[in-house]
């Protein structure tokens, strides 16, 4: 077991050690830098808490099977994706090298994100669900076509029809991703805890969630609820990057698996040898965000003018806002001499109109957002904003959290929410 999580020898040898001798606590904490391999060793802990043999890598009970295609109904896995850049990485893998690992890795990144959209977690939001309902119907055909041609007698031949499915997976997958919730809503949490006290299809059920830090304080506190008082055929692991964001009460009810920050030279290896690509990397989540087509780099440059451009405005109309942070934005807003409209509308361009004209975009307005969020963020740490800059700062977050509620919910354009958001903090004369 934990072939595939490479580099974390203490974390093998500790949750091997438990898996063998049945003394799994109710509650594992994954912390760790970002692709360290928490969601690899997660699912592989699910997957052999359900084996009906030994554990085995390369075990073939059924419930194994239905584990590595992340179709088993013992299994609930949610939270902010860490990586939505892997179908497009995997994509490339299995065009670039056919064969069944390749193929494994591309179906396996597909699964995650259909995971996110499982009933069982949506229950009671099924008007919500329904507008990804086309999406999840489309993976699923796109899915057995390439299984098909995988399998099939033409697979050698079929090179063109493979590589225009494969890429029609990645453009319905782009669009799905949008759909993935922000943060970990309260509705899910609650979902997931009736979900969690029935029995099981199986040996036992597994709870995934990601990025558990990002639950906001409801959501926590139902999350907590179930952890006093866990079913005893549920394990619920939580992952998080940063252990200091999740609370003192969640942290006593977990047992904690540290996860090592891989070196530049483990990432390469990891690079090459899982996605056989020769690309140079410091670390994996470079590697894998820079397969985004608005790479997050590229979104908080383009943030950090569109922040500093509105705040320009409001410290010029009021002498009380005042701060380190904020200056240096606004300072460099007016170097590239940019306005917040026009730098939207410089997003919109780069980005197909925000996925409107090119699929691959769909999810760049809310990479765009929470590059934004982050930059109001970085004002509000700042010792030296006053208080009426704070003030300020908190009402353009609350009006970005608005802007993103409802472009989901009201599928209202990214370019017109923007434009109105400009208007309401005097951008537009």
């Amino acid at each position: 077991m934990f072939e595939n999580l490479l580099f974390q020898d203490r974390v093998k040898e500790q949750l091997s050690s438990m898996l063998a001798g049945g003394k799994v606590p109710p509650s594992l904490l994954f912390t760790g830098p970002e692709g360290s391999g928490k969601q690899t060793a997660a699912l592989e802990c699910a997957r052999v808490l359900s084996c009906e043999r030994e554990g085995l890598w390369n075990c073939e009970c059924a419930q194994c099977r239905r584990h590595r295609s992340l179709t088993h109904p013992d299994l609930l896995l949610f939270g902010p994706r860490s990586f939505p850049q892997e179908a497009s990485v995997t994509a490339e893998y299995f065009l670039r090298s056919p064969n069944l690992t390749s193929y494994y890795a591309f179906v396996r990144s597909i699964r995650k994100l259909l995971k996110r959209f499982d009933p069982a977690l949506w229950a009671g939001e099924e008007a919500r669900l329904s507008k990804a309902a086309p999406s999840i119907e489309s993976l699923e055909e796109q899915l057995q076509e390439i299984q098909a041609l995988v399998s099939g007698p033409k697979a050698k031949a079929g090179a063109r029809p493979l590589d225009t499915t494969v890429n029609r997976v990645v453009e319905t997958a782009f669009g799905l991703e949008a759909l993935v919730p922000d943060g970990v809503p309260i509705f899910m949490v609650r979902n997931m805890a009736a979900w969690a006290v029935l029995a099981p299809v199986g040996k036992s059920k597994t709870v995934i969630l990601q990025n558990a830090d990002t639950a906001n304080e409801s959501t926590r506190n139902a999350m907590l609820k179930i952890l006093e008082e866990p079913p005893e055929t549920v394990r619920f692991i939580l992952t998080s990057s940063r252990r200091a964001a999740v609370i003192a009460t969640i942290l006593s009810r977990s047992r904690l698996i540290s996860f090592e920050p891989r070196t530049a030279a483990q990432a390469q290896h990891i690079v090459s040898r899982l996605f056989r690509s020769e690309a140079k990397v410091e670390n994996i989540g470079e590697f894998f965000h820079g397969k985004s087509p608005f790479p997050p780099d590229k979104a908080e440059g383009e943030a950090a003018l569109f922040v500093g451009a509105l705040l320009g405005r409001a410290m010029e109309k009021d002498a009380a806002m005042s701060g380190d942070r904020a200056s240096n934005l606004v300072r460099q807003a007016r170097d590239e001499r940019v306005s917040a409209l026009g730098v939207m509308r410089d997003v919109a361009e780069q980005t197909g109109n925000f996925g409107a004209k090119n699929a691959q975009f769909s999810n760049s307005f809310f990479v765009f957002l929470r590059a934004a969020a982050r930059q109001l963020a970085s004002v509000v740490a700042d010792p030296t904003s006053s208080a009426a800059l704070i003030v300020h700062v908190d009402r353009l977050s609350s009006k970005l959290r608005d802007a993103g509620v409802q472009y989901r919910s009201f599928n209202r354009s990214p370019e017109l929410l923007l434009e109105a958001f400009a208007d309401m903090f005097g951008e537009i004369p």
